[in-house]
């Protein structure tokens, strides 16, 4: 038990969480197609440069897809620790999903943003995009691709927090037809879709865009802060905070700004090591950049710098190693951090350096 969202406690360690603060895969297993032609991890640099995109919800890399370029689906696969057998207990999943407010799709439109697959890829529960002229943009829930049943309106132009749980059939395919799918919308929740289908065990997840119509010709689709865990995770409190806390490696903010304190919490093992580094790209290849590090010397020991405050000018890239790390950063003075016009005029700003740090 550990992580605190919206003052309920959840599992800790989550199954996986991925922030994409590598600029690289993160957690998944595989990318479809490989390589990408119109998906990237964007940098906030580089969104800062395209009209009508936002910043990361969180730290500096998100990942994205061009809806403009193809409609070939472009995703990312995670084919182990998404696994659900027939019978299991129910999974959970938040993501940050942000849809461009420049996006064009037709009446009837529809592609997928997450998918739960038996098989190679047989679809068994999915998360989509639809479009009419009647309703406008909304988010779904359902089974195969244009078969959402469930629906809500979708704030383009915004970062959403999109919850799913999907809860597996107890006996499989022809027998009970009792799997079920719900979802929240920025805390709101969808009407349940159940008792409709059977399901066989889920040996995979793709999140992305998937079976986007050739109408569909302009816009971006954004994912952030993708979380999997058995507990409901609940969205976050707040966006823009000076005190974080990592339970994966990730930036804590991007610019220049004053590190006040570093803590490596309770519960974590004696192996655990973090290290902050002065840089916005993750890179901790060069050891010179590296302005804190915290080793763990007893279980539940809680440990504090020396020396802090300390000050960084790219950015604070907190790295955890160890078994089930934590570590919470408390910040201030940072210009270019705390909404997200500060860091896309930064962004915007800002010019590469050696070393790519």
């Amino acid at each position: 038990m550990g992580e605190e969202e919206s003052g309920v406690i959840v599992a800790f360690p989550f199954l996986t969480e991925n922030g994409f603060e590598a600029g690289a895969i993160g957690h998944f297993d595989a990318i479809s197609p490989d390589p990408f032609t119109r998906a990237f991890y964007y940098h906030y640099s580089q969104l800062a440069k395209i009209p009508g995109l936002p910043a990361p919800f969180r730290g500096a890399y998100c990942f994205g897809v061009n809806l403009a370029t193809n409609t070939t689906d472009h995703y990312l696969q995670e084919t182990g620790s998404w696994d659900i057998a027939l019978a299991a207990a129910a999974m959970f999943w938040r993501f940050m999903f942000y849809l461009s407010p420049n996006t064009v799709m037709a009446n009837g439109d529809e592609f997928a943003i997450w998918q739960l697959w038996s098989g190679t890829n047989t679809v068994e529960a999915g998360c989509y995009v639809n479009y009419t002229t009647a309703n406008g943009y909304r988010l779904g829930l359902g089974k195969d691709i244009a078969a959402a049943s469930v629906f809500l309106g979708l704030k383009t132009g915004e970062w959403n927090c999109i919850e799913l749980k999907f809860t597996s059939d107890t006996s499989g395919a022809g027998a009970n037809d009792d799997a079920k799918l719900d979802g929240w919308l920025n805390g709101t929740a969808f009407t349940q879709v159940a008792g409709t289908y059977d399901v066989a065990a889920i040996t995979s997840g793709v999140i992305g865009v998937i079976g986007q119509d050739a109408t569909t010709t302009a816009g971006y689709a954004l994912f952030d802060d993708i979380i999997a865990d058995d507990l409901q995770i609940f969205p976050p409190t707040f966006r823009f905070k000076t005190d974080i806390l990592l339970t994966g490696s990730g930036h804590a903010f991007v610019g220049n700004g004053r590190i006040e304190n570093v803590s490596l919490m309770s519960g974590a093992g004696t192996d655990c090591v973090v290290q902050v580094f002065d840089t916005d790209t993750g890179n901790t290849s060069d050891a010179s950049k590296m302005v804190l590090e915290l080793k763990n010397t007893a279980n539940n020991e809680l440990v504090d710098p020396a020396g802090v405050p300390t000050d960084v000018q790219r950015g604070c890239y907190v790295s955890l190693a160890g078994t089930n790390p934590r570590a919470m950063v408390k910040f201030s003075h940072t210009p270019a951090y705390g909404s997200d016009g500060a860091i896309r005029s930064y962004g915007a700003r800002r010019r590469e350096l050696a070393g790519n740090i």
